[in-house]
C-alpha cells in the first residue's frame, strides 16, 4: 500500500435525520494533493438511535430461514458473485463466544439466556424476550435496554446442532450449569471430548461471585461442566497457546473489578491437568502484557505456537517471542509500524434546513495502523500470519482497513510487510479462515460500536491480495460479536448486543447452469477417512469427485474479534485411485498441534466438500 495519510472524513449528526445520505466518504492524501478516490460505505447514525438492521426482515423475500437442508435453499441470482445471506433467527444467547465442538455442534455464550419469548411470531420478527436474570428485552433492541455489560454474563450455555435447522429442538440449553462466569473467557477444544474454558468475569451489576481465575471443562459426550483447577491470577480476557509437547500457556487479562493488569504468563500440563498452573515468573513483562486502559496489551494478546515450538505474539502493536528453550522467557522482537503525524479537526455549522439549534459536524480523522485489542489475525500458512483492521491509540485516529503480513519462520526475528488494503475500515470486525484459503471478514465499525457500522463483509484472497464485497448482512456485527465457519461451509454470524444469528452461504456454494441459472455448485465428497490422523503416517480418504486441494483449519474458537490460534493448511495430496488420495502430515507437533481440525477437499473450481472434523496427534 502506498505511503499515505487516509483521512476519513466523517458526518456526525446525532439526533438529526440523515436517511438521504449513502455514503462515508475516504480521502486519500499524498504531499498535501487530495485525490479523487471514494470508498462508499452504509451510514448508520445517531446514538442509542442508531438502526441496527437495513430491511425489516418481513420486507424482503430473499431472505429466508435457514432451510434443514441446504439442498432447498431459495437461490438469488447473484449468489454466485456476492453469496446469500440468511433472515435473522432466534438465538438463546448473545453469542460473545463461539466454539465448533468435535461433535460439529456449536457452543455459544456470554450474556444471560432467553428464559421465555413470545412464540406466536414469525421467527425473523422481533420479540419480547425475558432474559434468566428476570428482565424484560426486545430480541432485536440492542444496547440502549441496559447499562455496560450488567447483561454480559457467561453462564448459560447454548449447545446448537445445525443439522437439526434452526428451531427450538436444535438447541440445548444449560442455565447455570455450574458456579462461573464464563463471560471474556478464553476457551480451546483439547480433544474429541474436552472443552476447556479458561478465566472469566465478575459481573459488577449482580451479587454473583467473582470466578475470574476459575476454569471449567465441558464434557461434550456426556454434556456435563465441570470446574476444574484455578489459575494463579484473574484473567478476564486472556489468550491461550497450546504447544506440541501439550502444554497450555496463558498470556495477558485483567482483574475486571480493580483494573489490575496479569503481565505473568502461567502454564499447565494438559497431561496432567490436576498438577495446576506453574507461574512462569521469568516470564513477566509489563511492556508486552501490560498497557494499562491505552494500548491494552493485556487485552487478549495475539499469540501462536510457532513451527520452532516457540510461542510467537502480538501486544497491541509489539511482537514478541516466548523462548521455550530459555527457561519461557519473553522478549520483544519488532514493531509493527504506526502511523505518524495523526490529523483531527472538527468544523461544524448550523443547517438551515432545520430549526431545532442543532449542528453539523464534520469530522477529519487519519486511517491509522491495524493494531490493538480489535483487529483480527489468523494463521494463513506455516507461520505466517495476517493482520486486518483494528484501531491505532489516539483520537487523531479511526479505525483501520489496513492488513500486515509477518512471517515468523525465524521467531525470534520476524519480517513485516504491508498488503494491499481491506475495502472497509473495520474496527472490531471477525476474520474468518474459508476452506478456499481466503479470508470472510464481516462486521466491525469505521468510527465508534453505535455508528458507521460496517454491514457489506468481503472475501479477502491473501495470494493476490484482492478483495471482493459480499450482500449485506441485517445486523451490524461489532463489539462482542462472533463469526464461525461451520463443517458445511456456511458461516455462522451473531453476537453483538442482539439475541439473534443470521448465516452466510459464501459463493463457492453456488454456480451457474447452462440455462445461466443460479443453483447450487456440485461439491466433492470425502466419503470415509479415519477421523484420528497421526502425524507422520500416510493416511487414505475416500473421496467422490474431482480432487484439486486439501486444506485442513482448526475448529473456530472465536471472541472479541479474534479466534484463538486461527490456523490453515494446504495439504500436499497423492491420487491413489479414481476415488482415493492419500495424505501425510508433517511430524513437527509444533506445525499443527494436537487438536481438532476441519478437513476440506476441494475441486477445480474452488468448490469445498462439506468438512469433516479430524483429530490431529
Amino acid at each position: 500500500m502506498k505511503k499515505t495519510f487516509i483521512f476519513a472524513c466523517i458526518i456526525i449528526l446525532p439526533f438529526i435525520l440523515l436517511t438521504s445520505f449513502s455514503s462515508l466518504v475516504y480521502l486519500y492524501e499524498k504531499k498535501s494533493k487530495i485525490l479523487s478516490k471514494l470508498k462508499i460505505n452504509k451510514i448508520e447514525h445517531g446514538h442509542h438511535n442508531e438502526k441496527r438492521f437495513l430491511v425489516n426482515p418481513l420486507e424482503q423475500s430473499d431472505r429466508q430461514i435457514p432451510p434443514l437442508d441446504i439442498k432447498e435453499l431459495k437461490i438469488n441470482n447473484d449468489s454466485h458473485v456476492v453469496g446469500q445471506w440468511s433472515a435473522p433467527v432466534d438465538w438463546n444467547v448473545t453469542a460473545i463466544h463461539s466454539i465448533l465442538l468435535p461433535d460439529e455442534t456449536v457452543m455459544t455464550f456470554g450474556s444471560y439466556a432467553v428464559d421465555q419469548k413470545e412464540n406466536d411470531k414469525d421467527i425473523r420478527s422481533n420479540k419480547k424476550i425475558t432474559i434468566t436474570d428476570g428482565r424484560e428485552l426486545d430480541r432485536d433492541g440492542g444496547s440502549h435496554q441496559w447499562n455496560g455489560h450488567d447483561v454480559n454474563s457467561g453462564i448459560d450455555f447454548d449447545i446448537w446442532d445445525p443439522k437439526k435447522g434452526i428451531g427450538e429442538n436444535s438447541h440445548i440449553l444449560f442455565k447455570q450449569p455450574v458456579v462461573m462466569d464464563a463471560f471474556c473467557s478464553v476457551v480451546r477444544v483439547l480433544d474429541n471430548n474436552k472443552v476447556f474454558i479458561l478465566g472469566g468475569n465478575k459481573n459488577r451489576e449482580a451479587n454473583t461471585p467473582d470466578t475470574q481465575n476459575k476454569t471449567m471443562i465441558y464434557d461434550v459426550l456426556n454434556k456435563k461442566f465441570s470446574l476444574s483447577e484455578n489459575l494463579n491470577f484473574k484473567r478476564w480476557y486472556a489468550s491461550a497457546v497450546i504447544t506440541g509437547d501439550e502444554k497450555m500457556f496463558l498470556f495477558g487479562g485483567e482483574d475486571v473489578v480493580t483494573f489490575e493488569v496479569s503481565t505473568t504468563p502461567e502454564m499447565i500440563d494438559l497431561k496432567n491437568i490436576g498438577q495446576g498452573w506453574k507461574v512462569l515468573e521469568q516470564a513477566d513483562s509489563n511492556d508486552l502484557f501490560g498497557g494499562g486502559q491505552t494500548t491494552k496489551e493485556w487485552n487478549y494478546p495475539r499469540a501462536f505456537l510457532a513451527s520452532d515450538g516457540n510461542i510467537v505474539g502480538i501486544s497491541y502493536n509489539k511482537t514478541w517471542v516466548m523462548d521455550v528453550n530459555n527457561n519461557y522467557r519473553v522478549s520483544k522482537t519488532g514493531e509493527i509500524p504506526l502511523v505518524k503525524s495523526g490529523i483531527t479537526n472538527i468544523s461544524e455549522h448550523s443547517n438551515p434546513n432545520f430549526d431545532d439549534g442543532k449542528k453539523d459536524y464534520l469530522k477529519l480523522l487519519t486511517i491509522g495502523s491495524p493494531v490493538g485489542h480489535t483487529n483480527s489475525i489468523v494463521m494463513i500458512e506455516k507461520d505466517k500470519i495476517l493482520v486486518f483492521g483494528g484501531k491505532q491509540e489516539g483520537k487523531e485516529y479511526s479505525p483501520s482497513n489496513r492488513v500486515f503480513f509477518i512471517d515468523f519462520s525465524n521467531s525470534f526475528k520476524p519480517k513485516i510487510k504491508e498488503l494491499k488494503s481491506m475495502n472497509f475500515a473495520r474496527e472490531n470486525g471477525n476474520a474468518t479462515l474459508m476452506p478456499d484459503g481466503n479470508i470472510f471478514l464481516n462486521g466491525g465499525h469505521s468510527y465508534n460500536d453505535l455508528e458507521f457500522s460496517v454491514f457489506t463483509p468481503e472475501i479477502y484472497n491473501p495470494r493476490n491480495q484482492s478483495t471482493k464485497e459480499m450482500s449485506n448482512a441485517y445486523f451490524r456485527r461489532n463489539y462482542h460479536s462472533t463469526s464461525l465457519l461451520l463443517p458445511d461451509g456456511r458461516i455462522l454470524t451473531a453476537g453483538g448486543d442482539v439475541w439473534n444469528a443470521e448465516i452466510f452461504y459464501p459463493p463457492y456454494l453456488f454456480a451457474k447452469d447452462i440455462n445461466n441459472k443460479t443453483i447450487l455448485a456440485k461439491r466433492p465428497q470425502i466419503i470415509n477417512l479415519n477421523k484420528k490422523i497421526k502425524r507422520g503416517e500416510k493416511v487414505q480418504i475416500e473421496v467422490n469427485g474431482d480432487i484439486s486441494k486439501v486444506s485442513l483449519i482448526s475448529t473456530g474458537s472465536t471472541t472479541h474479534a479474534q479466534g484463538s490460534e486461527s490456523k490453515f493448511r494446504n495439504l500436499d495430496f497423492t491420487k491413489v485411485s479414481d476415488n482415493k488420495i492419500e495424505i501425510k502430515l508433517d511430524k513437527n507437533p509444533n506445525d499443527l498441534q494436537n487438536g481438532t481440525y476441519l478437513l476440506f477437499v476441494l475441486n477445480s473450481k474452488g468448490t469445498p466438500s462439506e468438512g469433516k472434523i479430524i483429530f490431529v496427534n
